[in-house]
Order: structure tokens, then sequence, then C-alpha cells
């Protein structure tokens, strides 16, 4: 195969691996992998060559390896604790190197202690925050999308995003991506055999068969990148903003919502002058829902400062849900006020039902939901028609593998790769497809941390908690 169709070097070939594979095998590291604070147990993993001599540390033998044991920790002489000793000889462990781990009770001298002795003997330092997981990484124990997927389960808050973490740890996004790049190299791999042999015609046959195996790929990739960025939306969540005038009812609305009283409700104009916000579960994407301050014409200047926030918010939210109080007849012109300060997606709310719908009934129409904050059924339609608008739909579970903007911007980069490929003549100018070929294979390594790896670890580990 030609130079043409090479990938620029991988990480072992630059003999980055090598360097740090060497500071593996000197650095012995250690963290608490449990949450700090008092509780029944803590665990303390320990990571690298030195791992089988921590027990010796505290006058323990090292239990066999994938055994656990139960020993007496001592230090001057003296009992630190009673604690469960595990020891994981590697490959056969989650970073790859040996590893040992000491479940101890959990109290803040018994870690410390622990902890001290640790940090105290050549060769064993703390953990950086996710050294644990770049190592397995770097051993090969998982994939970067894996890696990915390890953060976005520490971090689940829904169910749907723990389903989604999973699904990436065990390579939703990982398999295609991989068989996509078998594809490719198949694919270019006759190219480069024409290059190779530049006197012979390609047979008409194999070109056609390239091209169509090109546009199958292709649209493979379209499907995925056409998904409505519903996995980016599960995972990072999303923004709705409560505008509308002063006392329409919105800080009652927010509390429903809530089911506490989470902004204070006053029949006072002006009492929300500050963004108040709650986090509700919509049908497993979080929702940050933010009350602000009502809008009128104000020369109060903490007001106005309120009153310039909540056009802010309203101006980055995903939904903006617009209040209005229905007991008053001009209802209909404060709605095309707000309609003119912002372009966002809509949701109308005519409130306060109970007292009575004002104004004319034949500007309410289907975009508008006319109920009462006070009453529990509404705040639960309400929450039903936030989860329509803002949860994404007809997507089956495991059906979405894009969950970062990385990997859509990095998939996007193969689909456009291989339609300028398509775009050239393979006869005339093979080289140039091939590259375009080659570009589209570098892109979707990316992905998986095959190609340019280097510069995404530090800002993925540094995600992650210390002992994780």
């Amino acid at each position: 195969m030609s130079a043409a169709f090479h990938t620029r070097k991988s990480l072992s070939e630059t003999g980055s691996i090598e360097k740090f594979m060497s500071n593996l095998a000197s650095d012995t590291i250690f963290a608490i992998a449990t949450p700090p604070g008092r509780s029944a147990i803590a665990v303390i993993r320990i990571s690298g060559s030195e791992a089988a001599t921590a027990p010796a540390l505290f006058r323990a033998l090292c239990p066999p390896a994938g055994q656990f044991s139960v020993a007496r920790l001592y230090h001057d002489g003296k009992v630190i604790d009673q604690a469960l000793l595990l020891f994981m000889r590697g490959p056969r462990s989650s970073t790859g190197e040996d590893v040992c781990e000491i479940h101890c009770h959990g109290s803040r001298a018994v870690i410390d202690a622990l902890m001290a002795r640790l940090g105290a003997h050549d060769g064993f330092r703390l953990a950086h925050p996710g050294e644990f997981t770049r190592r397995g990484f770097m051993c090969g124990k998982m994939d970067l999308s894996a890696v990915e997927g390890l953060a976005d389960l520490i971090d689940a808050e829904t169910p749907a995003q723990l389903h989604q973490a999973w699904a990436q740890i065990d390579g939703a996004l990982r398999a295609p991506v991989m068989h996509w790049r078998g594809q490719l190299v198949q694919i270019a791999a006759q190219l480069e055999a024409l290059i190779d042999f530049a006197d012979e015609d390609l047979p008409a046959l194999v070109e056609k068969s390239l091209r169509n195996s090109t546009k199958t790929l292709q649209a493979a990739l379209g499907h995925h990148l056409n998904d409505g960025g519903a996995g980016e939306v599960v995972r990072d969540g999303v923004v709705a903003a409560l505008i509308g005038p002063v006392n329409g009812g919105k800080s009652t609305i927010l509390n429903g919502l809530a089911g506490r009283a989470a902004a204070i409700v006053s029949d006072e104009a002006g009492t929300t002058r500050d963004i108040i916000q709650i986090r509700l579960d919509l049908g497993g994407v979080p929702a940050n829902i933010m009350d602000t301050a009502g809008l009128r014409d104000t020369s109060g200047m903490i007001e106005a400062e309120g009153i310039r926030r909540s056009l802010e918010v309203a101006g980055l939210a995903d939904l903006v849900i617009i209040v209005l109080d229905g007991s008053k007849a001009d209802w209909p012109v404060t709605r095309a006020k707000i309609d003119a300060v912002t372009e966002r997606p809509k949701l109308y709310i005519l409130n306060k039902a109970d007292c009575g719908v004002a104004g004319d009934a034949a500007a309410i129409d289907d975009q508008m939901l006319v109920m009462s904050a006070k009453k529990p059924h509404d705040i639960g339609v309400l929450i039903e028609k936030l989860a329509e608008r803002l949860v994404p739909l007809n997507h089956a579970e495991g059906s979405v593998i894009i969950t970062r903007q990385r990997h859509r911007v990095a998939m996007q980069g193969a689909y456009d790769a291989l339609g300028r490929a398509l775009a050239h003549d393979f006869q005339s100018v093979p080289e140039l497809a091939a590259e375009d070929f080659r570009l589209a294979t570098t892109a979707l390594g990316r992905i998986t941390g095959e190609i340019d790896v280097e510069e995404l670890l530090g800002s993925i580990f540094s995600a992650f908690c210390i002992g994780k």
C-alpha cells in the first residue's frame, strides 16, 4: 500500500506510549475511591508495580491474586484498623497493572492514617484525577468512547443517562465505528492497488462496487448524524426559562414543578429579582427550570438588572415558557410583546384559569396551555407538555450512539470526506480519492482514540474524581 493512505503515526509509534508506560513502571499510585467523610466502609485503591507490597507497610500479608483476606493494619506498633484486602495481578485488573484495594472503616482517622503511611513510602504517590482510568485506557482495557461512557456513568442523574452511559461502555459507539473503519480500509486498499499499478485501468465493475460501498457507508453515517442531537440532550440536559409579566404566576408554577417552596410567592410586583432554578427529571432527561424576574417597564435599578438577566436566560434556553395572566383581558397584547423579545422555541401558559379567562377566547390556540398553577392536576399536565417539547422522541433505547459534540464533529468530518471522495474520478485521480478515504478513517479514529488521542486525554480525565 502506498503512502497516500497511511494514517498519521499512532501513539505507540511516536514514543509517547513508551514514555507513559515507563512512568507506569516507576510510579505506584493510590487514592481513596469512596466519597470523603464519615462512612461505614472506605476503599483505598493502589495501582502500580509496587501495589503488592502495600499491605507490608502495615505489617500485613498481600492475599493471592483474585482473593480477599482480612488483616489488622499496624503503624508504629499500634493498630490502625482491621480491613479487607484484595489483590489483582495485572493485566487482569481494571488498570492493567497490579492493583491492591484496602477496604477499611470509613472514619476520618483511619483514612488519614492509611493515606499518610502510603504517601510517606518511596515510590508511592497520590493519584491525579482520573489516573486509574487513564492507566486502564493506556493499557488497552478500554477505548476512549468507553472512558467517556464511564465518566457519564459517574455523573448520571436519571435512568436514561444511566442506560446511555452503559451503552457507551459496552460499545454502542465503538462497535459501528470500528466496523466502518474496517470498511474504509478495504475500500482504500483497492484504490491503493490502482495507484501502485497505474498502467492498468480499474475495472468498471470494481469501481461501481467501490462507489456503492462508499455510498452505503456514508448513508449509515448520515442516519446517525440525523438523530436530532438526542444523545447530547440526554447527557447534557435541557434548560427552560419561565418568563412573563409580573404577578403572572411564574413562581407559583416553579414551586408546583419543584413540589416545594423554591421561590417566594407574593402579590407584590417585582418579588423575584434574580434567577431561581430547580432540577427536574423529564422522561429521563435532566431539566433546569429557571424562574426569572417579571417583565415590565421599570426605573428601579435592581429590578431592571433582574429583567435584563431574564431576557439573557431566555435567549439561551432550549424552551421559553411564557406565563400570562389569563384573568387580565390584555393578555393577547402582552403575548405579542413578549414574542418580539425572544425567538427561542416557546410554550405559552395562560395561567389563573381558576379565576376565569378574560379577553378574546379566539386568541387561544393549540400552542397555549390553559391552567391554574394552584391545581396539582394542572401542574402534572404541564410536566407532560414539557416532556413532549424537551425530551427527544422517536428514538428507541440504544439506537442513539452520538452522546457528545466531539463524536458528532468527528462523524461529520468522516461523512464530508466520503462525499468528497465520491466526487473524484477514481480512474484519473485515485490519489485524491484515497486521501479523502484516509481523512474519513482518521476522523473515525478520533472517536475511539486510535488517532490524535493525546490532546484529548487531559480534558477528559480531569473530569474524573481522584480515586477513579
